[in-house]
Order: C-alpha cells, then structure tokens, then sequence
C-alpha cells in the first residue's frame, strides 16, 4: 500500500500543483494527515488568535490516478481513519455560532485513548472520525483548503467517515486528489469554527467512475445516499444538496420532479455540516435519504 506522507501538505487544491504519487484505479493508499493548524498547537498556550502563516486545514496530495478524464468521477471509500493520541480545539472572541458570549480566546487539548475523547475529568466519549477536506482539483483557479465547492474540498461533513465511498467529480486529467483536516470529533455544524482537531492517517481505496458527469460530490453508505451542497447561508447550501437528492432519485428510481421532491419531504433528512462563519466559509449541508 503506497503511503501519501504529511510532507506533502499544501493549502490549495489546484490543478498547477504537481501530483506526489501517480497510481492506477483499484489503489489502495494512506494519506498521513496534519490537524488543522499544521501541528502548531503545541499546549493550551497556543491560542487560535492568529491565522497560520500558511494557511488553514493542509491537505495531503496530490494524487494522480491513472485514466482520469475531465467528466469522470472518483469513488474514494474510507476503509480506516486512524487518529493522534491528542487533538485540541478552542474559541474565539466575536466568532462562531457563540462568539458574542466569548470574552478571551481559550484553548483545550484532549487526549485520545482507548477509542475515547477525555474532555475533562468527568466527561469521556467515544470518537467519531471524519474527514474534513477531501477533493479533486477545480478546473479554473485553485480553491484554498478552507473553502468548499463542487470539486469537494473543506465540506466538514461527518459522513465522511469509516465505510463511506465518497464520489468526486473528475475535473482535470488526473483528479489529483487530497485528503485531509481529520477530526476525532465534529458536532454538526461546527459551532465554534474548530472541531477536535487531530492529526491521522486515512486509509482509501481509488476506484474510477468512467463518464460519471457529477455536478458536485455525493456519498454511498450502506444504508444511505447522502448528497452535497454548499452556499452564502445555510438555506442556500440546503437547497443545492435537496436539488442534487432530487436530480439522484429522478435518475435511479424513475421518479418525476413532483414525485421525487415529495419523496424528500416525507423521508429525506436535511441536515447541517458547517454553518460557523458564512461571511468567511461558505455554509454547507448534506440531504440524507435511505436506500429504497
């Protein structure tokens, strides 16, 4: 299995960036990943009062994949998601959902053990790692690893998770994919801005999805379509991932426009993934709805 290591970080997704490993669809990799601040956050010292000077969220990669054309889509599954030993998280003053009821910046390490967050001494809970920055390459501009869009990117979706196939549009030879920003632990939404961010190593298979013409990235689970969206407001981003839900129902169960969106009202779940900072990072949602 070909190891993706954490030297390789960067903080854009773009197609000028030239690709680490070159690989064939059916690839198994380990993409080792940094937390969020690039592992600068050393002790509860270190305040999140500053932007890194690199940036935010790195993410490991590129990839090139083999047979990758423009219009194809990549089916990346999660096998396993491995975390650090500690993680850390934090507020800050006038930011995030709270952020008018923060006086001082404040920072918390957690240590990780035995499948288990220690947030305090009286307060443990299980893990739940996703991924929070997964994507390809954007045809035009390169997009910064804090922002989301239809090539993937900063999501900060929890389903993103172990056994998840996560479908990405193919949007330059290549896809060069990065992975990266794991989280032990995010409610959804993201209240504060920062999850229990962890450095990990995440364990994909690459397959390829030959003439797929995805408009934006959506998740297989064994139970469950999950469909992406993203926009200035939350309203805006749940409309995109009902829209993308509608056009997958009309396509895989023949239904029309009026039964599909019906269909979605009674049993689709919308739910929240990032609504922190919209002014700074556009608000993202996903639309859940069982396989029938």
């Amino acid at each position: 299995m070909l190891r993706i290591t954490r030297d390789t970080i960067h903080y854009a997704l773009d197609k000028a960036r030239a690709p680490v490993a070159v690989v064939d669809p059916g690839a198994e990799l380990l993409f080792e990943t940094w937390d969020a601040r690039t592992g600068t956050i050393r002790s509860e010292r270190d305040l999140l009062d500053a932007p890194h000077p690199d940036g935010p969220n790195p993410a490991t990669g590129p990839v090139f994949v083999r047979g990758a054309d423009p219009g194809d889509a990549l089916a990346v599954q999660i096998l396993d998601i491995a975390l650090g030993t500690r993680g850390y998280t934090g507020t800050r003053p006038g930011q995030g959902v709270l952020g008018h009821t923060i006086a001082a910046h404040r920072t918390r390490l957690c240590e990780i053990a035995d499948g288990m967050v220690v947030f305090n001494d009286r307060i443990r809970f299980p893990v739940r790692p996703m991924v929070g920055v997964i994507g390809t390459a954007p045809p035009g501009e390169g997009i910064g690893t804090l922002h989301p869009g239809p090539h993937g990117g900063n999501m900060d979706h929890n389903d993103v998770r172990v056994g998840a196939r996560v479908h990405l549009p193919v949007f330059v030879p290549g896809a060069l994919l990065s992975i990266g920003d794991v989280h032990a632990s995010m409610g959804d939404g993201e209240i504060s801005i920062t999850a229990l961010e962890v450095a990990g190593e995440v364990r994909v298979r690459v397959d390829l999805e030959k003439d797929a013409a995805l408009r934006r990235p959506w998740i297989d689970l064994p139970d469950s379509w999950i469909t992406t969206g993203d926009g200035p407001t939350i309203a805006d981003a749940i409309r995109v991932a009902a829209e993308e839900m509608a056009r997958l129902l009309m396509g895989r169960l023949g239904l029309s426009a009026d039964d599909a969106y019906m269909l979605l009202s009674i049993r689709g779940d919308a739910r929240v993934s990032q609504c922190a900072e919209p002014a700074v990072v556009a608000a993202t949602a996903r639309m859940v709805m069982p396989r029938l």
